[in-house]
C-alpha cells in the first residue's frame, strides 16, 4: 500500500524527485496553497510538504492544518532556507521537520521515509548470567 504525500510548492516537485519517492511507494499529489487545505480535508495523506518561498503564507498554510481537529495526526515537513530563521519558526509553529532549500532529493526522501515509515521497535533482554558476566 503506498503512502500518500502532498506536495504544496511554488513550483513543480522535480520529476526524478518524484520518481525516487514513487520508487519507495510514496504516492505524490500536488496542489497550490489556496486549495491544500481543501485537498487535505477532501482526502487523506500521510505527510504534507510545504515548500512555499514567502514564509507567511507557508505559516498560514501550517496553522490552518493544525487547527483542523481531522488533520491532527498529519506529518508535515517544511522546505526552508537555512540561516533565515524561516526554519525555527516552522518548527516553533507546529511543522515536525524541515530540510533546508534548495531540495537535496537524497535528503528530502530519506526524511520522508524517517516521517512516514512505522518506526521500528527494538527490544532486548539480558539474562542475569549475562550481566553477571559483564562484571
Amino acid at each position: 500500500m503506498m503512502q500518500r504525500i502532498l506536495y504544496v510548492g511554488d513550483e513543480s516537485l522535480d520529476k526524478s524527485l518524484c520518481v525516487a519517492l514513487r520508487d519507495r511507494r510514496f504516492e505524490i499529489t500536488e496542489s497550490d496553497s489556496p486549495r491544500a487545505l481543501t485537498v487535505l480535508t477532501n482526502e487523506t495523506f500521510g505527510l504534507l510538504i510545504i515548500d512555499l518561498r514567502d514564509a507567511n503564507e507557508a505559516v498560514d498554510l501550517l496553522k490552518a492544518v493544525r487547527a483542523e481537529a481531522r488533520l491532527h495526526n498529519l506529518q508535515t515537513l517544511v522546505i526552508a532556507e537555512w540561516g533565515t530563521g524561516q526554519p525555527t519558526f516552522a518548527l516553533s509553529q507546529g511543522a515536525d521537520a524541515f530540510e533546508p532549500a534548495p531540495i537535496d532529493a537524497g535528503r528530502l526522501v530519506e526524511s520522508v521515509e524517517k516521517l512516514l515509515r512505522p518506526r521500528m521497535v527494538m527490544t532486548a533482554t539480558a539474562s542475569t548470567a549475562d550481566i553477571e558476566a559483564a562484571e
